[in-house]
């Protein structure tokens, strides 16, 4: 009871009867100074006014103190997504013999936001009742969940009383995996159309047997299987696959330049997204993904393969942020090496700047002696924007700046390409089909 006492807050009512309090006191202090008026009986009346004030106050405390508080749980998802809203859901059981009104407040965590709290409640004795808010993830990781926070009205709504209810609960805020969540139900080619990716339908030398199939117009001459077509007497066609339990390698720049926010989102987690939907297609090709982020220390994930891999690497990433450090892709390169012995297609995926190009041209020499190489820039959108105004003087020195910023890694690019090393130039929001799009171009060219 003492220690509730502690949790006390006045309410307005309580604020109110004070401040009246408080001018009465005032009026009678004023009429003694200016009257000669006898005022013994107007100063007893506010004494035993304010004396009774502070029983019934006291009285009103005692009484909402010793009422039993609801009961109170907390119903989470099993993981939150960055940037989607997600359900959470507050259960009150009113265990007390009388209805209790107040307001409740959940502890969610700094990565979390919502506008839909405090929620005021009404609960009749033994009744339940459940809140529901929105809540948006603005951070990946590891989210703690704390104490639900209730302040119940005392009777004649002079206090309130604030009680909490431990409720600790932990969540993991993974990429945004909606995307990956539309996709499951799809087929191969759905799922690559749905995203956006156009499909080729060349194909080259490096491809698979898979079955045989009635002749279909359009097929080539080198398709017809001439012995089963003799045996059937009709044409029959050999049907290929692209070729499968090949390994593709992300080298994910976490250095501080990927900090960099463009929309919502910051560059590193415009390329983990992008990352992870290359995965999910190449995982449903039959390929093996792993990943090494690099700056300062490295963080590395073996290549998994099969349905069950795009879950290993969002257990593996979703905790993984950009550094304040610089990045070193000449040491991350010979960290590849070292870890990757099969020969693989090798993604590296950064923010380019002009003054990258000894350095990247280092290290792509380096990752070319064994693997297969791509270079994924990520181009900031500003550098997309036109110019709006020739008269504005400081709108005319920033798009000049941006077009000489382009020109410079346009020049980067083109000194890359010339080496034989395959490039990827898209803004942050469209990365990801851009990297499935040259992925399945290189699938189907028999290249990997």
């Amino acid at each position: 009871m003492i220690r509730a006492l502690l949790w006390l807050i006045p309410d307005r009512a309580l604020f109110k009867s004070l401040l009246i309090l408080l001018t009465a006191a005032l009026i009678l202090v004023g009429m003694r100074a200016f009257t000669s008026l006898e005022l013994n009986v107007l100063t007893t009346l506010w004494w035993g006014g304010l004396a009774l004030g502070g029983l019934i106050a006291l009285i009103d405390a005692l009484w909402v103190c010793a009422q039993p508080i609801p009961v109170a749980q907390r119903q989470l998802p099993g993981s939150l997504a960055l940037g989607a809203n997600a359900r959470i859901r507050l259960r009150f059981e009113n265990v007390g013999r009388r209805a209790l009104q107040f307001s409740c407040m959940d502890d969610y965590p700094a990565a979390v936001t919502t506008e839909q709290l405090p929620v005021e409640l009404k609960l009749s004795p033994g009744e339940s009742q459940e809140v529901e808010y929105t809540a948006r993830a603005e951070h990946r990781g590891d989210a703690e969940f704390g104490a639900i926070w209730m302040r119940i009205q005392s009777p004649l709504r002079l206090w309130r009383l604030q009680r909490s209810v431990a409720a600790t609960q932990r969540v993991k805020v993974y990429p945004n995996f909606m995307a990956l969540a539309n996709l499951n139900f799809l087929s191969y080619e759905q799922r690559i159309a749905h995203i956006g990716a156009h499909l080729s339908q060349r194909r080259g030398s490096g491809q698979e047997f898979k079955q045989l199939r009635e002749y279909q117009r359009g097929d080539e001459i080198r398709q017809i299987d001439w012995k089963a077509t003799a045996r059937q007497q009709r044409l029959v066609s050999r049907e290929y696959q692209d070729e499968r339990d090949q390994e593709v390698l992300f080298m994910l720049d976490t250095g501080r330049r990927m900090r960099a926010v463009d929309g919502e989102l910051s560059h590193f987690d415009h390329s983990l997204n992008a990352l992870l939907l290359t995965a999910y297609i190449a995982l449903g090709a039959g390929d093996a993904v792993g990943v090494l982020g690099f700056a300062g220390s490295s963080h590395w994930v073996r290549p998994v393969k099969g349905r069950q891999g795009v879950n290993v690497l969002l257990n593996s990433l979703y905790d993984v942020h950009s550094s304040t450090e610089a990045s070193d892709v000449v040491q991350a390169a010979a960290t590849l090496l070292q870890r990757q012995q099969k020969r693989a297609l090798v993604i590296l995926v950064t923010n380019l700047r002009d003054d990258d190009s000894d350095d990247l041209q280092a290290a792509v020499q380096l990752l070319a002696r064994k693997h297969l190489v791509m270079v994924a820039c990520l181009r900031e959108s500003c550098l997309d924007t036109p110019l709006e105004s020739e008269q504005d003087t400081r709108e005319v020195l920033n798009f000049c700046a941006r077009t000489l910023y382009r020109e410079q890694r346009e020049e980067l690019i083109r000194s890359l390409q010339r080496q034989g090393v395959i490039t990827v130039d898209a803004p942050p929001q469209q990365m990801h089909v851009a990297l499935i799009e040259q992925y399945l171009v290189l699938k189907r060219a028999g290249k990997l």
